[in-house]
């Protein structure tokens, strides 16, 4: 696995996580990542907030329509971006 695909977040617990970066696309003027932890096939959806120093924050994605759509939108693309 390429070191370059993984990402180090921190929960909301204050724990250090280490995740797969499996695909990132931009839906809208939103960029959308999708992640899994490194022993799972599981994903999560999660969207990138431009903060006011300029970096991003990856947030969740919680709402079950936005989820739903941005599942649709990733499994018509999920070959081209894998």
């Amino acid at each position: 696995m390429k070191e370059e695909n993984i990402v180090e977040l921190i929960n909301e617990e204050g724990i250090t996580e280490r995740l797969v970066v499996e695909a990132s696309f931009h839906i809208d003027n939103t960029l959308y990542a999708v992640l899994h932890e490194i022993n799972s096939d599981e994903g999560m959806i999660y969207y990138v907030e431009e903060t006011e120093d300029g970096n991003g924050m990856l947030i969740k994605v919680e709402d079950e329509e936005e989820l739903k759509e941005v599942m649709e939108v990733y499994e018509g693309i999920a070959d081209d971006l894998i």
